[in-house]
């Protein structure tokens, strides 16, 4: 056992490095993937443009309510009440997958994140489903589409709150809640879902939660808070989180809702396979789990990178080399465990079929 955690990094490194030096005789699996991502983004955009055009006018580039990176388009669009909806991120016995994130509902109020995270697993949902909502610009690069609802005001206020009463509910799911576009509606919903009674798990890689605190500690006993860490490299986050704090100072934010008296979590994930921008994962994970010993968090969950949809493109891109995961979920399941345990901790590692 120690000695497979100890070579996990040399094996997995040496698996990538045998296949980029087989790329120029067999074909390179990102351009591959690349090139298959190119077609089927061309013929679905033209497909659904094409439906878009034969029903409710959509404008693909509207003016906003709030500041935008220049390249992420938005869109008109508009929801329906309540805005908690069902969610499979629960546990087996409530009929979700296994993830311990509310009760089995879940509250998101935009389409697109603009933190623009290159693994996020939730474009796959946008570019299936996110039309019907948003239009066309769901075929955006992930990260460069962004819509909030115009009718946002009214769903708060026509969301029946209490009939959540006592329940907990992941605010959110698909996108950040506290991103700087976001943070004025998270506080309205906040402020009238509280008081009714509603419980939240709120998810965020955004330093902004902490000008809630006030309200938040006011309802500590239905509240959580957790933050996402991939990883405590610098120079890996830049390039696949490009537009979130460092980690440093997400741990910060964790630190300072400890020390408020909040009740806290972690989610490290995804866990990335050793890379050339932070070649030793048992190092990563090292240093991730000291500073966690000293806040104490009270919940810890583990993921490593998983493919969903198009996700493994645009993270091979950032990184600029390939990336192997055959094998991958058991070895960091086992480095997670251990490096905890190291350090008197111990966390809950959703397997790569959860």
């Amino acid at each position: 056992m120690l000695e497979l955690l100890s070579n996990v990094d040399e094996e997995f490194g040496s698996v990538v490095r045998s296949d980029v030096a087989r790329a120029s005789a067999l074909r390179d699996p990102v351009k591959a993937r690349e090139a298959a991502y190119k077609a089927w983004r061309t013929m679905r955009s033209r497909e659904r443009l094409a439906e878009a055009e034969r029903s409710v006018p959509l404008q693909r580039f509207v003016e906003t309510r709030f500041a935008l990176p220049a390249e992420v388009a938005s869109g008109r669009m508009r929801m329906k009440p309540p805005l908690i909806r069902p969610s499979k991120l629960t546990y087996v016995e409530k009929g979700g997958v296994g993830k311990q994130l509310s009760d089995g509902w879940a509250l998101n109020f935009a389409v697109g994140c603009t933190h623009g995270c290159v693994f996020c697993y939730v474009d796959e949902i946008q570019k299936k489903f996110g039309f019907v909502r948003a239009g066309p610009m769901v075929y955006e690069e992930w990260g460069n589409y962004f819509g909030v609802p115009e009718n946002i005001d009214e769903l708060i206020e026509e969301t029946p709150w209490v009939k959540w009463r006592g329940e907990e509910v992941m605010l959110s799911s698909t996108h950040d809640p506290y991103l700087p576009q976001l943070y004025r509606w998270t506080r309205k919903i906040l402020e009238r879902a509280l008081p009714a009674g509603v419980r939240f798990c709120i998810q965020t890689r955004s330093p902004l939660v902490e000008r809630d605190f006030g309200l938040l500690l006011k309802y500590r006993e239905q509240v959580r808070l957790q933050v996402s860490i991939a990883t405590m490299s610098e120079r890996l986050a830049r390039a696949v989180e490009p537009r979130v704090v460092p980690p440093s100072r997400r741990l910060e934010t964790l630190r300072k809702a400890k020390r408020a008296g909040l009740r806290t979590g972690v989610i490290i994930a995804p866990v990335f396979p050793p890379n050339r921008l932070r070649p030793s994962l048992s190092e990563d994970l090292e240093a991730l789990a000291g500073e966690l010993a000293e806040i104490k968090p009270d919940h810890i969950y583990g993921e490593s990178l998983h493919v969903r949809g198009i996700n493994l493109v645009y993270v091979e891109r950032a990184l600029g080399e390939g990336i192997k995961l055959e094998g991958f979920d058991q070895a960091a399941r086992l480095l997670f465990s251990a490096k905890l345990a190291d350090h008197g901790l111990s966390g809950v590692w959703w397997p790569e079929e959860v």
